[in-house]
């Protein structure tokens, strides 16, 4: 009596590991994009509270980061770009816009595509409250618009992932 497998065994065996591999790697790939993401909405927590806090105190808002008072770190490797280990941070007021209006942008190229989260912040000039509202898409710069994103688009996914399965702003 022979012991061991058939051929055929072994080939059911392989092809019910590719399937799970092809159902399993991209959920896997937008679980760690959404885990990066996080690094980035903390950096952009602390820009937004200090850019208020500068605001409230000089009534204008922050320059640049050497302003603020808390440290944002340099990328590795950079003397002037800012942020952490996937994502590069930007801040400003958006051109043409009112001195109410500021910025913070977290770009991140993945997989060839460039994504962006924002957080918009802008001060009501009757009660000088400042209201803040993120956003994931595909527009980088200091804009208030995060952009449109293309249905079924990597970028829509990470986006979808990030926010939660809501619109691009969250």
């Amino acid at each position: 009596m022979n012991k061991g497998f058939t051929l055929i065994e072994l080939l059911v065996v392989v092809l019910i590991i590719g399937i799970l591999s092809a159902v399993a790697l991209p959920q896997y790939t937008t679980a760690v994009e959404k885990a990066r993401s996080a690094e980035a909405l903390t950096l952009m927590s602390s820009v937004r509270s200090a850019a208020e806090r500068y605001r409230l105190q000089k009534d204008q808002w922050p320059a640049n980061f050497n302003v603020l008072d808390v440290e944002i770190p340099l990328v590795e490797g950079s003397t002037s770009n800012y942020g952490g280990k996937n994502f590069i941070i930007t801040m400003g007021a958006p051109s043409g816009a009112a001195g109410s209006t500021f910025v913070v942008t977290a770009t991140r190229n993945a997989n060839k595509d460039k994504y962006a989260l924002k957080t918009v912040m802008t001060e009501n000039s009757t009660t000088g409250t400042i209201t803040a509202i993120r956003c994931c898409g595909t527009s980088t710069d200091t804009s208030t618009s995060c952009g449109s994103l293309t249905a079924g688009s990597t970028v829509e996914k990470y986006c979808s992932a990030i926010t939660s399965g809501k619109n691009s702003s969250f």
